[in-house]
């Protein structure tokens, strides 16, 4: 396929039709905006995608408007400014990273002030938080036209390498799962497969990482585990309604293990 930067309307309509492409499932976030874009566009000429909307997505891209939006969440977002005397005390733990892109890439960890000062003069537009210590997790649904979420899966993330899961294991907590389905929904234009990273420290507290409004790298666990999103999206898209759970049994207790770039499910 040409590059997405090359391709105008037509173009792009063009290329889809030539190879049969009826439905569209990106996976990468510099690819949403544009498919977000282009989505209305590709619709009225029978062609799907799974994306959410173009502002649900700028949102997610912007990790200090994101802290903002769900500071009073269900889960709420952990704190984020771009001054860090501005919230922070100085003998606190921080994060740095981009307030925008990838949050696995240029990323600090465990820094003093001092130190998280000096790692973001080498970043483009740095943002800082508070470190939170204790255990991730992420959560993962479905969400269909209505902005209603269709099945909930949780996983902890025991083996994180470069931002993705190589290994991980869904688990149940309704409690948990209750406030993740109306955290999802506050925000308006997400929609299919979309996950969400948190974090619960060692009093139990529940703290929003960020959203990612597309399949992730452990996703396939998610699938095996009764998150049928993709194919939820397809029906969706072709009226087959009838053909889509309401109510998904999740499997709890699979693992996903990633070892030599081969991806297996127990």
């Amino acid at each position: 396929m040409p590059p997405i930067h090359e391709l105008n309307r037509q173009s792009l309509l063009l290329f889809l039709k030539a190879n049969e492409i009826s439905f569209i499932i990106p996976t990468r976030d510099g690819e949403l905006k544009f498919w977000a874009e282009h989505r209305q566009f590709l619709d009225q000429n029978k062609i799907g995608v799974m994306v959410s909307s173009s502002q649900a997505i700028a949102l997610c891209e912007d990790k200090l408007q994101f802290s903002e939006f769900f500071s009073d969440a269900q889960i709420p977002a952990i704190k984020t400014t771009v001054n860090l005397n501005a919230k922070f005390d100085e003998k606190h733990k921080f994060v740095v990273k981009e307030r925008r892109g990838t949050g696995s890439k240029a990323l600090g960890l465990n820094l003093s002030g001092e130190e998280a000062v000096e790692f973001a003069s080498s970043l483009h537009d740095p943002i800082f938080q508070q470190q939170v210590v204790g255990k991730e997790f992420s959560a993962e649904t479905w969400i269909d036209k209505s902005g209603k979420p269709n099945g909930i899966v949780l996983r902890w993330r025991q083996l994180v390498i470069d931002g993705e899961s190589h290994e991980s294991t869904t688990f149940e907590n309704k409690d948990w799962a209750d406030k993740l389905c109306i955290m999802f929904s506050k925000l308006v234009g997400l929609k299919g497969h979309v996950l969400a990273q948190v974090m619960v420290d060692s009093n139990q507290q529940l703290h929003l990482i960020e959203i990612n409004p597309r399949l992730g790298g452990a996703s396939p666990l998610a699938i095996a585990a009764g998150l049928h999103s993709a194919q939820w999206s397809i029906f969706e898209f072709d009226q087959k309604l009838d053909r889509i759970s309401s109510m998904p049994k999740i499997k709890f207790g699979l693992s996903l293990i990633k070892k030599n770039n081969q991806v297996s499910i127990r």
